[in-house]
């Protein structure tokens, strides 16, 4: 008995090990075939962390699973993510790995994953990364000899993120954290596919309208799946979205490249309430101890073939509510007299044929009715459309039927407006068949909410024709911040709905407008969104192309960033995603600055700046401290006492905090300064000490003229004069973005330099950075120039001096070279004294 437990136990141990041991015998083999089928099936990059392999995971069957997978397209895809998971995990049968009859896959299961689904203007998906088959007799040996046998049981995603981005058809959905499972006999012709599936919230939005937000989904259901047949019937089941409860009866056959469909939606349960669970605000709060009344219907069917884009079955969504009403029981009064009879339907067959209907959507708050009438016939060929507003909503009576917590609102909307026409009618300018009349009034309107500045719209007033909107002048408090505008808008349909070209005039005027209070609500929004998949964030201020705008702008006090101007006026013309600014005027830093230019957003990832400054009494010391392009180019501002006028033209590429990017900077321009005070800068300072004259780190400069370029992140000077007292000093040179100086220069010496003043001029070599500058006199140089300033006349008297014999004395030629080997020796024993 002991020695049967004792081999049994060595057995059970030998096995064990074994288990442990055989993953790792097989990982290379195992990571070699995934790499291998991967780039043989696909036109994309992939690669994965690492493979790991288990025999217990999912024992019998062997655990093959990558990390950090991730698989990204080519061409115009490539720098797009289209899958990046965080772990998957097969099921495969180990033993096929050794045979010749593929390999066997029973379970796939993917985990943490962001799925980024992309559909291009001209319809080209970024999903479509298989390679292609190059014949159908290829394709059928290919499949016959297919290394891969999919015998699925079970597919399971476990905390998925997707986007679908179809920017051909104008469609957009977010799903947050899905989780689904779907099981069954995948190998088999016939099985009951059990599905189950919920996601966190699912945002769909079409041409930037939303039709769910943030939307909690639920589905589980039992489908009669004939593989063979690509036919799907469904048996129980159960969807939930948000409160609504239902059941779809039914059938999908897969028919290439047709789809048969037969589907009912089965709601017995849905009421009032259930419906008002669509509305995110109202869902997201309280929601189980609202109080409803009234009768609603809720009925969709489907029922037909679709055919691509292009041809679909009958369809019917309908949703009625007669006499409701809802009330938050902790509040004085609720919503009531709520009508709504609202359909979408298609007799089946082309899609314009779709009609849309509301009829009515009609309520009233606080004893104020308000109602809206819609329909829209014929919405891809063009849009026939007939929409009426009428009614007041109370702001103010808000906080009595709906918990605003941290928010304050009040106020009067007063609506009454029709419009009906064809967007062909807009789009030829057609405006006489277009009817579109009426007004909304805005009165003592008023928001208050937590970390933003109060917002307070006095009056306003927006006048409807068909072929203008009229905003008459509005004044907008918020916080300090005030802004008076009044424009007049033409083409505002076809902008509205279909995104066309909005034309007009725009009058802005303001006594005080701080940019930094929307910069830090903007910086508040970008951390929030930063959290969510998206291909890049920034601060980027980016201009509509679809825009074509002439504002003039009356601007008393603008502060942005640490700049303030005053006075600023002058025209801006927006256009084709770029803003031409003319003749723009403002006070600031001291003086005052006349812009022309344009800033452009035509390359939104590279926005651009190209412009002429006209500067007039600026102050060095304030443009050091209100301009970083300043402190990283020229940091000699901060120490210059007195003002600067003059010119300059600037062309760059700007980074996501609207900063020049130096390095991209290209410009030219001349500076002129008078009694510019020189005392504290390093660079004077080390020249005063360097000619022994202390009295120079004190001078004022009574006038200088200063000619510069930008290129490739330096600033070039041409040769320029600085008169310090009798003193006359000639610069050249440039300074870098790593703030470093390499200037020559020559100081003129007067008479009353001495000695010195015999040789007319000192050489200077200043190097080193601004922080650290580096001055040292060329004597080389000044001994040379001494000696080429000698006239022929004096050299036989020069060369006697220097001690030459007569032979030498009576050659010019050769006394000139004899002369300039003595008299560099001379020169520089000469400086060496008087330069200590």
């Amino acid at each position: 008995m002991k020695k049967g437990l004792k081999i049994t136990a060595i057995t059970l141990g030998a096995l064990l090990l074994l288990m442990l041991i055989l993953p790792f015998a097989f990982r290379g083999k195992i990571e070699s075939i995934v790499k291998t089928e991967g780039n043989k099936m696909l036109n994309a990059q992939f690669d994965f962390g690492s493979l790991d392999i288990s025999l217990f995971r999912n024992f019998p069957k062997a655990s093959v699973t990558l990390n950090d997978f991730w698989l990204r397209g080519v061409g115009e895809f490539e720098k797009d993510t289209l899958v990046q998971a965080g772990e998957v995990t097969a099921a495969i049968n180990l033993f096929s790995l050794f045979g010749d009859s593929g390999y066997d896959i029973s379970k796939v299961q993917i985990t943490d994953t962001r799925l980024h689904a992309i559909v291009l203007t001209d319809g080209r998906p970024n999903w479509d990364v298989m390679k292609p088959d190059s014949t159908v007799t290829d394709t059928a040996e290919e499949s016959s000899s297919s290394p891969f046998k999919i015998q699925l049981q079970q597919f399971v995603i476990k905390n998925m993120n997707l986007i679908y981005d179809d920017r051909q058809a104008n469609m957009y959905a977010d799903i947050r954290n899905l989780n689904a499972l779907c099981s069954g006999d995948l190998g088999s012709d016939r099985t009951t596919l059990q599905l189950e599936a919920e996601t966190e919230a699912l945002t769909y939005k079409m041409n930037g309208i939303p039709f769910l937000s943030n939307a909690n989904i639920y589905a589980k259901m039992d489908v009669d799946a004939d593989l063979a047949n690509n036919k799907y019937t469904l048996k129980e089941n159960e969807f939930r979205l948000n409160a609504i409860k239902a059941g779809i009866d039914g059938w999908v056959a897969l028919k290439d490249p047709a789809i048969d469909i037969d589907l009912k939606l089965n709601t017995n349960e849905v009421g009032f309430k259930e419906i008002l669970s669509l509305i995110p605000a109202i869902y997201a709060k309280d929601f189980e101890g609202l109080k409803t009344e009234g009768i609603a219907t809720l009925s969709a069917d489907i029922k037909g073939t679709m055919v691509g884009d292009s041809i679909v079955p009958q369809f019917n969504v309908a949703m009625t509510v007669k006499d409701a009403m809802f009330r938050y029981p902790s509040l004085p009064a609720g919503v009531d007299q709520i009508n709504i009879n609202a359909e979408i339907k298609n007799p089946g067959g082309a899609i314009d044929l779709t009609t849309v209907s509301i009829r009515p959507f009609s309520f009233r708050l606080a004893g104020n009715p308000f109602s809206v009438t819609a329909e829209i016939k014929t919405p891809i060929s063009d849009p026939d459309f007939h929409a009426e507003a009428k009614g007041v909503l109370n702001l103010g009576m808000i906080k009595q039927v709906y918990p605003l917590e941290d928010m304050e609102l009040n106020g009067t909307i007063n609506a009454d407006m029709q419009l009906a026409g064809k967007m062909s009618y807009i789009e030829k300018e057609q405006y006489e068949r277009v009817q579109a009349s009426g007004t909304i009034g805005l009165t003592s309107m008023k928001l208050k909410m937590k970390d933003m500045p109060d917002i307070d719209i006095h009056k306003s007033l927006f006048t409807f024709t068909p072929k203008y909107l009229q905003l008459s002048e509005t004044t907008v408090n918020i916080g300090k911040n005030d802004l008076t505008a009044d424009s007049r808008f033409e083409n505002y349909l076809g902008y509205a709905l279909k995104g066309t070209t909005l034309k007009g005039t725009l009058n802005i005027r303001s006594n005080h407008l701080n940019l930094n209070d929307f910069m830090t609500a903007t910086a508040d929004t970008t951390t929030q969104v930063a959290t969510t998949p998206a291909d890049s964030i920034s601060g980027i201020i980016e201009v509509p192309r679809n825009i074509d705008f002439q504002m003039d702008a009356n601007l008393k006090e603008v502060l942005f960033d640490k700049m303030a101007f005053t006075n600023m006026n002058g025209k801006l013309v927006v256009k084709d995603g770029k803003v031409d600014m003319k003749n723009l005027s403002m006070n600031t830093m001291g003086g005052n600055v006349v812009m022309n230019g344009y800033y452009s957003t035509a390359d939104v990832k590279k926005p651009e700046m190209n412009a002429g400054f006209k500067l007039n009494g600026l102050s060095f010391a304030q443009t050091y401290k209100e301009l970083d392009m300043v402190q990283q180019l020229a940091p000699i501002f901060e120490n210059l006492k007195g003002n600067f006028s003059g010119s300059m033209k600037i062309q760059t590429i700007l980074d996501a905090a609207m900063s020049p990017v130096l390095e991209t900077m290209q410009g030219n321009g001349s500076l002129s300064t008078k009694d510019l005070s020189l005392s504290g800068v390093k660079v004077i300072d080390q020249i005063a000490e360097a000619v022994n004259k202390p009295d120079l780190k004190e001078m004022k400069v009574k006038d200088m003229t200063l000619d510069f370029t930008i290129k490739d992140g330096r600033v070039a000077t041409q040769p320029f004069d600085i008169k310090l007292g009798d003193y006359v000093m000639n610069l050249s040179g440039s300074t870098g973005l790593d703030q470093t100086i390499d200037y020559s220069g020559k100081i003129k010496l007067p008479a009353s330099a001495g000695d010195l003043a015999k040789l007319t001029t000192l050489d200077l070599k200043i190097g080193g950075s601004f922080t650290s500058p580096k001055v040292s006199i060329d004597t080389k140089s000044m001994a040379n120039q001494a000696v080429e300033a000698v006239a022929d006349k004096a050299i036989s008297e020069l060369g006697k001096k220097l001690g030459l014999d007569s032979a030498a004395t009576n050659n010019k030629e050769d006394l000139k070279e004899a002369v300039k080997e003595k008299a560099a020796e001379k020169a520089l024993d000469f400086l060496k004294k008087k330069l200590k």
